[in-house]
């Protein structure tokens, strides 16, 4: 065979491939930017060129050039009128319709019973100078924020939102979700329809996977071959953009044996969320409905959407939209040890390990985290923002800063939501709690 001709061969094979690289990856960008500007848009009524410029700006490469290159082969599109937004990547373009109180959808004609989804709370406030002015002061440091509230003993003490936002909008709570499924689980572990030792896969012929447990799922030693990062081609978006997250899950390989090895992981979580899905099932409830009848009626919430994949698996990993009226809610349940209004909806035992480490099979403590709510320790290294505070304090968080903090010593809940910049943490965090304690009132 001529030169010319392997040349020829070998061109066309690397064109072929970088063609289906761009498709892939092309396809993964869209789908997950128009669930986030979808939920955006329509839940969160923020407007679309408000988006654009901050959700749409998430840093991809790190690196200025690229990014931009990046930014200006993105398009959105919404239009209201058929409730559908668009978003494409050069030739490749998802576009979802929204369903209220489902959330937004590929499937563009789907049939959904609607559950009402609006909150129009009104919490006692008694508003405290000093911690007003942290929070005014909060918001000159940090512009991305968007709701920034502190509690204290059932009163709003001070709170502030920005011009697109107030204590009723669901705001995007990314992670923050995960802390709900273990309440979904411990609603359930109450009606006795569940159990922590419960095996998940009880007849499963893999060795590993026969001895997942649900307390495994919850604490995050699940031993599956996943890897959390948010990129592109990485474990996350290939389980993100599947068209049936459950499958993808079901399937999923054992790297460890359950129990041996913490990794922080939406795969646990979204394979719980799978597993909670067909006990609903078996009731007669959907998930969305699931998460409504056990959890959310008794707490008074009806504005939480949590988005679903194409097969109508709820994404609970990531993508819930809640309000910070609905945190402050979930807050004061977990302060009062799963009371909410007196009514005990959830065991105290079981908000006892939500909040205690979790311990590895070899008796490994992981301090930082629980039942998937997040723990502060005084160990600088594991917790960066907080390790200075002295008092107890268990979190739900969220990325680019999302946050629910809990201070049962103090009875002080703060919910922190916005977006600092692109894949920025909360910068101030700390600063932030550290101050607001050492000028509450305690009387």
């Amino acid at each position: 065979m001529k030169k010319s001709s392997i040349f020829a061969i070998f061109f066309c094979s690397f064109i072929l491939v970088m063609y289906l690289f761009y498709l892939s990856f092309a396809k993964q960008i869209s789908y997950y930017s128009a669930h986030v500007a979808c939920g955006n848009y329509y839940i969160s009524e923020r407007p679309l060129s408000l988006i654009i410029a901050q959700e749409g700006k998430i840093k991809p490469f790190d690196n200025t050039w690229m990014d931009n290159l990046f930014y200006n082969m993105m398009e959105y599109s919404a239009n209201s009128e058929d409730s559908t937004l668009t978003v494409a990547f050069g030739s490749v373009e998802t576009k979802m319709k929204f369903y209220p109180s489902y959330g937004c959808s590929t499937d563009l004609n789907k049939e959904v019973e609607g559950i009402p989804n609006t909150n129009n709370d009104h919490h006692e406030v008694y508003v405290d100078s000093a911690v007003q002015k942290l929070i005014e002061d909060e918001y000159i440091s940090d512009s991305g924020t968007r709701a920034l509230v502190v509690m204290q003993k059932d009163k709003i003490i001070g709170q502030k939102f920005d011009n697109y936002s107030s204590i009723n909008t669901p705001l995007l709570s990314w992670s923050m979700t995960k802390s709900l499924t273990s309440l979904l689980f411990g609603r359930l572990l109450k009606e006795n329809l569940i159990s922590l030792d419960e095996f998940v896969f009880p007849d499963s012929l893999d060795p590993k996977k026969k001895l997942l447990t649900y307390k495994h799922l919850l604490n995050h030693v699940d031993g599956l071959d996943y890897k959390e990062a948010y990129f592109p081609f990485t474990d996350f978006f290939e389980m993100f953009v599947s068209e049936d997250i459950g499958d993808h899950l079901v399937n999923l390989k054992y790297k460890y044996s359950p129990g041996d090895y913490w990794a922080y992981s939406s795969a646990a979580t979204n394979l719980l969320t799978y597993k909670l899905t067909e006990i609903g099932n078996d009731l007669g409830f959907d998930i969305q409905k699931m998460f409504q009848h056990f959890l959310f009626n008794d707490l008074d919430i009806y504005d939480a959407v949590i988005a679903k994949d194409p097969s109508g698996n709820m994404i609970a990993s990531s993508l819930g939209f809640l309000s910070p009226s609905s945190w402050l809610k979930i807050g004061q349940l977990m302060n009062n040890e799963g009371i909410y209004k007196k009514k005990q909806l959830i065991d105290k035992e079981f908000i006892e390990f939500m909040i205690t480490p979790a311990i590895l099979s070899n008796e490994t403590y992981i301090a930082n985290f629980g039942g998937q709510w997040w723990l502060n320790t005084n160990d600088k290294y594991i917790s960066p923002e907080l390790y200075q505070i002295k008092q107890k304090i268990f979190s739900a968080n969220g990325f680019q800063g999302q946050r629910l903090m809990v201070i049962p010593d103090l009875n002080i809940l703060i919910v922190r939501m916005g977006l600092t910049d692109a894949r920025t943490e909360w910068n101030n965090e700390g600063v932030f709690v550290k101050k607001i304690i050492e000028n509450v009132n305690l009387d």
